[in-house]
């Protein structure tokens, strides 16, 4: 069974709900599957949806304190531009970031826009880890 295959059988059973929170951020996998003569590297989303109050959550893991500092810097200085706060936890070298708008108790497009933020800085890290391996 070629990996497309695979992909779209799967897509199939496993839509997400585009009315949760988690599907608004997946988004339309059906646009996202390549032909079978591309190479697919598959990303899944991280983000849970907690309950009471709504509100998406993700921790992060990071090998170098460094990585850590940049990508927390990164999250104050967006949480500051756009006047939108997550609640971050700092445990060692994990940091746990969950949003969600405080004044309806539930996930908005701010929170989604924060999410993928993170998701982008921290996929920017990783990038710079790999391109940067000895190798």
């Amino acid at each position: 069974m070629s990996m497309v295959r695979f992909l779209n059988e799967a897509r199939d059973r496993e839509s997400p709900d585009p009315d949760t929170a988690l599907g608004k951020i997946l988004g339309n996998l059906s646009t996202t599957i390549p032909s079978a003569d591309l190479p697919v590297r598959v990303e899944t989303s991280r983000w849970e949806t907690l309950s009471d109050p709504e509100r998406l959550s993700r921790t992060f893991l990071f090998s170098k304190i460094n990585h850590l500092n940049y990508f927390v810097n990164e999250l104050l200085m967006y949480q500051e531009n756009y006047h939108h706060h997550a609640i971050i936890t700092i445990d060692y070298r994990y940091v746990t970031v969950e949003t969600y708008t405080r004044d309806i108790d539930s996930v908005t497009r701010q929170d989604i826009n924060l999410s993928k933020f993170c998701d982008e800085i921290f996929n920017d890290i990783r990038l710079f880890e790999y391109s940067n391996q000895d190798g």
